[in-house]
């Protein structure tokens, strides 16, 4: 009998350099045309326009061991910022790589990056997520704070949450 090698499905999806439109080995969904640029916030197809020096790049979602990262159609690829991408919200750390579960931005404000493979990891999540057994509310409104935990006040819904975030009954 010969020898079996078997790899585990993290070896694997090191050696899968297949692009893909979501993160995450379940990524799926619809693609939808983002925000306008501003600042570190941008629509995601501002980084893809053809002209002199332009290269030929294949934009989408890779995967290595440090994590999952975008790289746009000229080969580069956003880091420390928020990326608008297909139709969600993402952000990445100073060295390209998305994060997942909670982040405080510089500020103080609370975000939640949805860490499950299943077919939405790494979007920010908004309105009520029921977080390790806890129920906590995202803002919904684009106004410039999408996302970002309501702490010791009423959400839009009239439920109270406190200084944590927690919905208080």
């Amino acid at each position: 009998m010969g020898m079996m090698i078997l790899l585990s499905m993290n070896a694997m999806a090191d050696y899968d350099r297949s692009v893909r439109d979501f993160p995450g080995w379940n990524g799926s969904g619809t693609k939808v045309n983002g925000p306008v640029n501003s600042d570190c916030f941008w629509d995601d197809e501002d980084e893809d326009e053809d002209g002199p020096g332009d290269y030929d790049y294949v934009r989408g979602w890779y995967y290595s061991p440090a994590g999952w990262w975008f790289q746009y159609g000229d080969g580069s690829w956003p880091n420390n910022c928020w990326k608008y991408i297909n139709g969600r919200w993402y952000r990445f750390d100073q060295g390209g790589h998305m994060l997942t579960g909670w982040y405080t931005d510089a500020g103080g404000a609370r975000y939640y990056l949805n860490p499950v493979d299943d077919g939405t990891l790494g979007a920010m999540r908004t309105g009520w997520q029921l977080i390790d057994g806890k129920a906590y509310y995202f803002n919904t409104m684009s106004d410039g704070t999408l996302g970002r935990l309501l702490l010791n006040t009423v959400t839009p819904d009239g439920y109270k949450v406190g200084a944590d975030g927690v919905w208080v009954q």
